[in-house]
């Protein structure tokens, strides 16, 4: 089943667009109407946007030794957590210029010190589309755990990242779905992964 919306963005109208502040993230104020289901038009509506650039994210698997390499860093978002140190995919932003496959194997060299053989795309989503103008698109990636070394801690200095590596079991990551993984992109990747393992599985052991 493939779902088909209502409308489109032809019938939103945005009658203002305004920079309200522009750093590492831009927050924008919108005002604008849309259709309604009944047929007729919104009255004007104003709405505060965080903008960010899009994502991507990259589950490793290692098809021969059936594995799946994670990461865990500090995220500052999560303070309230028991732990701000979560487990996450390889992920980096998309530069003006780049195209997916370029920061999946830039992020996944950068993050985890592994080259990337196959990758193919998964899915998008957007993680909070009432407020947040971003979208993450998910991919999973080949590589070979064999060279993998996860005592050596991985990231960029510059970015103020500390990285350490995680290696395990295709099933071991799957039961990590019934413990509580903070990470949205994180959850949501291994279930597809969950769900589709075999069929990736055979288009890449041919």
């Amino acid at each position: 089943m493939k779902f088909k919306p209502t409308y489109n963005k032809k019938d939103v109208e945005v009658l203002t667009d305004e920079c309200l502040y522009k750093g590492f993230f831009e927050y924008r104020k919108l005002t604008l109407r849309h259709k309604k289901f009944s047929g007729e038009w919104s009255e004007p509506m104003s709405r505060e946007m965080m903008v960010r650039s899009d994502v991507v994210c990259v589950l490793l698997f290692d098809p021969v030794a059936d594995k799946i390499l994670l990461i865990e860093q500090f995220r500052p978002a999560v303070l309230k957590s028991e732990s701000p140190w979560l487990l996450e995919l390889v992920a980096g932003m998309v530069e003006e210029g780049e195209s997916d496959e370029e920061v999946a194997r830039r992020e996944s060299l950068e993050e985890a010190g592994v080259s990337v053989n196959r990758l193919e795309y998964m899915f998008k989503f957007t993680p909070s589309p009432g407020g947040l103008v971003e979208h993450i698109r998910m991919y999973a990636a080949e590589f070979d755990s064999s060279l993998v070394d996860t005592s050596k801690i991985h990231g960029l200095d510059s970015e103020n990242e500390d990285i350490k590596l995680h290696l395990i079991s295709s099933d071991d990551a799957i039961a990590l779905l019934k413990n509580d993984v903070e990470n949205a992109s994180t959850i949501m990747g291994i279930q597809w992964f969950a769900l589709n393992k075999n069929d990736l599985l055979a288009r890449w052991c041919v």
